[in-house]
């Protein structure tokens, strides 16, 4: 295995010290940079082989810009960000070194990346593409690869209406002042794991969330997609005939084919653990 000398740029956060413990399990080097850390970003630049920003997003273009026209074209650089055009761009457009996009599709509260899905998405050169891809792969990770822009529109789905469906949940109980409390007595093990999820999602950072979907220009598109399934969903099913109701169900689960099974498997394990 080649041992690399890696700099993690927001190493101090909760997925640079992530990456910063899994890293060194794998044998390399981990070097630091945080706004309370003696080492500056500039200094991961001349010293490290492979530099990671591991910031929030609304600063990370500025510091991959600051960081590339230091690097040289041995060295690569790499984001963890959860959008992928705009930051790929700047990296690619600011350093002559090799770039690799790189998404993560989950928090700093796993331990690690075994069983995790990871997304790759080249900019520039093959070594650190290469090196990456393995790495990931050797300590058991699904790691894709996808354009930019494929990235961001997949992720329109996957992160951006997902979690606009969570916040109008949650604000759907606001609206009628239901607490998650208030609901325990009544609460299904489905119910209960919504407002889990719900819980989650404004326990965390704010901003990541308001980023995730308020900057990808995808978004929107799919919520009005939603929108009509969501008003024609409500026009099949609520007061309206049950034989319509069930033919209008059925055409969904013949679309979701197998998937439905799995599903139900895949949920019922969870719901042991909620129960």
């Amino acid at each position: 295995m080649e041992q690399v000398t890696l700099g993690i740029v927001g190493g101090k956060g909760g997925m640079g010290r992530l990456f910063d413990s899994w890293f060194v399990r794998r044998g390399h080097r981990v070097l630091l940079a945080d706004v309370n850390t003696d080492t500056t970003a500039e200094e991961l630049a001349r010293r490290c082989d492979l530099v990671m920003i591991a910031t929030p997003m609304d600063v990370a273009p500025a510091i991959a810009e600051n960081l590339g026209r230091r690097m040289s074209k041995e060295q690569g650089l790499f984001d963890i960000c959860s959008l992928k055009e705009e930051i790929t761009s700047v990296m690619m457009n600011s350093a002559s070194c090799e770039v690799v996009g790189t998404h993560p599709m989950f928090g700093p509260h796993t331990e690690g990346v075994s069983g995790q899905n990871i997304i790759l998405t080249p900019g520039r050169g093959e070594r650190w593409l290469s090196f990456l891809e393995q790495e990931f792969t050797d300590g058991g990770a699904q790691v894709s690869r996808m354009t930019p822009e494929e990235h961001d529109r997949a992720m329109a789905l996957a992160q951006g209406l997902t979690h606009i469906v969570t916040i109008a949940m949650g604000r759907t109980l606001q609206k009628l002042g239901v607490t998650p409390d208030d609901a325990l007595s009544y609460a299904t093990p489905i119910f209960k794991l919504k407002n889990d999820l719900i819980g989650r999602l404004f326990a965390q950072d704010p901003d990541l969330y308001a980023a995730m979907v308020g900057d990808n220009p995808h978004v929107g598109e799919l919520v009005d997609v939603f929108g009509e399934a969501l008003s024609e969903t409500a026009r099949e099913m609520v007061g309206a005939e049950r034989s319509g109701a069930l033919a209008y169900m059925a055409k969904i689960r013949g679309f979701l084919g197998e998937s439905c099974e799995i599903g139900l498997a895949e949920s019922n394990k969870i719901l042991k653990s909620v129960v």
